[in-house]
């Protein structure tokens, strides 16, 4: 009888028209082929073992904070075992984690928020902990329709699978993403100035940052940018939006629809047409600024913002500016973290964030039901003798051991 041999292929050379470091280095392991024609990876006997060690991992992180490991095939299969134990069971009902193929699917419903935001942040520092590698860790994000979400990421080449823009603080190696929240409020020219005397000044032409600084000699951070859009307040009704930043940030529109959500009750955040700008705030398309915008306008500025001082803004009026504008003497609207982050954009540590690229490895988000169903997972709620139990957080998500397992095979960035 022959000796039984393991499939361990082990080449030299590169897969063909593969670019991520991690499938690279699998094949060239014997761990997996490579099948360029529709980009799928297939593990061999010894990258199927690597696998499994990192869902066995995965499952005893969240296990360790009171998911139940199911095998139930389905979102609706999970609801219906929570329904049907959470009135006995109670949290044991509302937890629950499951393979799915290559992933890990995460499912938990909570009665409030702050227990389901600290349900997620454990869970993350868990799977980081229990992956043990610094490569790895966890950002916080903003996105669509979730009161909060959090990112498994390790930092990467532009060409591995699931990279995503970032930024890396060397200093501290923290990694954010551009929508992540920020708490920085950033040192602004002229700090040290007097308060100039607010004045409009002529600017022909000047319907751009760019041609702003021109003519005026000026550099950016001197600007302040404002963007216009609309939104619908609860009667359906358009509000017309007015979002400012520093001149050398961008704007978050996650953010400030999250924002715009929360504090207003407004959603569908959109660019408004030419057409809805004039019946709202007038003929101020590239002259928009704080002082004089007419009460009806939803305001709301950045961060980058506070303690302003002679910064250049528009007048409302085509054709002008308004030069020595100064925060909070000139205008005070309410402020929040609405901006983007960008290279250059400082860490709470001291030091500077850089542009980076960051796989993503998995995700939580965490909805509120009781506002919209997101139609994957219902609402959880039961009566008993005592009152009704509601729990409409719910925290939903998945983890990729495939991107897991490429990432630890990847070449360090």
């Amino acid at each position: 009888m022959s000796e039984r041999k393991t499939l361990v292929p082990k080449t030299d050379n590169p897969p063909a028209k593969a670019r991520d470091s991690g499938i690279i280095n699998l094949v060239k392991a014997g761990k997996a082929a490579y099948n360029a024609k529709n980009g799928e990876l297939l593990f061999l006997p010894e990258g199927e073992l690597a696998l499994r060690g990192v869902k066995t991992t995965l499952g005893a992180a969240l296990e360790a904070e009171g998911f139940q490991k199911v095998d139930c095939a389905s979102d609706d299969a999970i609801f219906s075992v929570a329904e049907r134990f959470a009135r006995e069971w109670d949290e044991a009902a509302r937890a629950f984690c499951e393979e799915r193929g290559r992933e890990l699917r995460i499912i938990s419903w909570d009665s409030d928020a702050g227990a389901s935001f600290a349900r997620a942040e454990r869970a993350m520092k868990s799977i980081v902990s229990e992956l043990g590698e610094s490569a790895f860790t966890f950002v916080e994000d903003v996105t669509p329709n979730a009161a909060r979400t959090f990112v498994l990421a390790a930092r990467c080449e532009a060409g591995d699978t699931g990279a995503r823009a970032g930024f890396f603080c060397e200093s501290c190696g923290s990694l954010r993403f551009p929508d992540s929240p920020f708490d920085y409020t950033p040192r602004q020219p002229g700090a040290d100035e007097p308060e100039g005397v607010l004045e409009d000044v002529e600017t022909p032409g000047a319907n751009t940052i760019a041609e702003l600084c021109s003519q005026l000699s000026i550099d950016v951070p001197r600007t302040l940018k404002a963007m216009l859009y609309v939104a619908s307040d609860g009667d359906s009704k358009c509000r017309a939006v007015a979002s400012f930043v520093r001149g050398d940030y961008n704007l978050s529109m996650n953010k400030l629809a999250g924002w715009l959500e929360r504090e207003r009750g407004l959603t569908g955040l959109r660019s408004a047409d030419k057409a809805e700008l004039h019946e709202l705030v007038g003929e101020v398309a590239g002259y928009c600024g704080p002082v004089g915008m007419p009460p009806r306008v939803v305001m709301v500025g950045d961060l980058s913002l506070v303690g302003s001082k002679n910064t250049v803004v528009g007048a409302n009026h085509p054709g002008y500016h308004k030069k020595c504008c100064c925060h909070p003497r000139d205008f005070d609207p309410p402020i929040a973290d609405i901006a983007q982050a960008a290279s250059g954009t400082p860490c709470s540590c001291g030091g500077i964030y850089k542009a980076c690229c960051a796989r993503e490895l998995g995700r939580l988000a965490i909805a509120d039901l009781s506002k919209a169903e997101n139609g994957k997972v219902k609402k959880l709620s039961y009566r008993d003798r005592v009152c009704a139990h509601d729990f409409p957080f719910l925290l939903d998500g998945t983890v990729s051991a495939e991107r897991i397992t490429m990432a630890r095979h990847a070449d360090a960035p």
